[in-house]
């Protein structure tokens, strides 16, 4: 029979995530930090982190643009990923690419200088990226799907946003607005993006975007793995099978 008693490591489990969300609760759309979240919890800081990837994945919390600071998330928050027809859309590109590659495959987009997961689809292959879900938000440019996405843009509108965002990119692996910059012209001639060691270390992610009829990018689509699954050619193969879905979505419309 199941231990439902108070010392069960899964209502302990529980009761701290409960806490953690309480907590999260009381301090607004500010949010609270790790180190703080660990004081009013008394809860160990490893321990939080590992509460905190639970929450953001079940969409009850979410990170603070641009800080290290998290919040509650409602349920019935406008604009829930779920909600977005985008999502509706490409939900069985995104698990064919899952199934097809083995690794966590991810639709995101694009608001104002910032770029936004909606999804994260999970592959068959043992070892995942996951330190990116849906919900989460980043400068753009940080990521695949969202250099795949900058790149799309005018070259005078992707340089102005990489400007705003100057002082945020050190936080992503030490990524600064030259080697960004770098990265666009790079993803441009390549005809994909391929974005490794920044915002997670030790994964390597590939995204493509899709193009509206004017030109601008709608939506992205990345597949990230851990580096040793991601030689050029693997990177060129899932390219290729990344497109060959935006151009199914494209003749869908």
């Amino acid at each position: 029979m199941e231990d439902f008693t108070p010392t069960a490591a899964g209502p302990r489990t529980l009761r701290r995530g409960l806490q953690v969300l309480a907590a999260l609760r009381d301090h607004g759309t500010d949010g609270l930090c790790v180190t703080d979240l660990a004081r009013y919890t008394g809860i160990q800081r490893p321990t939080i982190y590992r509460l905190m990837a639970a929450l953001m994945e079940a969409g009850l919390a979410q990170q603070v643009a641009g800080s290290k600071r998290y919040r509650a998330q409602l349920a019935q928050e406008a604009g829930a990923p779920d909600s977005d027809p985008r999502l509706r859309q490409t939900l069985p590109a995104l698990r064919r690419l899952a199934e097809r590659t083995g690794d966590a495959v991810f639709l995101v987009v694009r608001d104002g200088d910032e770029s936004i997961s909606l999804h994260r689809e999970i592959g068959g292959y043992p070892v995942q990226i996951l330190a990116t879900y849906a919900g989460k938000r980043q400068p753009l440019g940080v990521g695949s799907g969202g250099m795949a996405l900058l790149a799309a843009l005018p070259d005078e509108e992707a340089r102005s946003i990489v400007e705003r965002n100057a002082t945020h990119l050190d936080e992503y692996g030490g990524m600064t607005p030259h080697e960004m910059l770098r990265l666009v012209e790079n993803t441009r001639s390549r005809g994909y993006a391929v974005v490794g060691n920044h915002a997670v270390r030790g994964a390597l992610g590939v995204g493509c975007a899709l193009l509206d009829t004017q030109g601008m990018p709608v939506l992205a689509i990345s597949v990230t793995a851990i580096i040793d699954r991601m030689p050029a050619q693997r990177q060129r193969e899932i390219a290729g099978w990344i497109q060959a879905e935006l151009a199914r979505l494209q003749n869908q419309n």
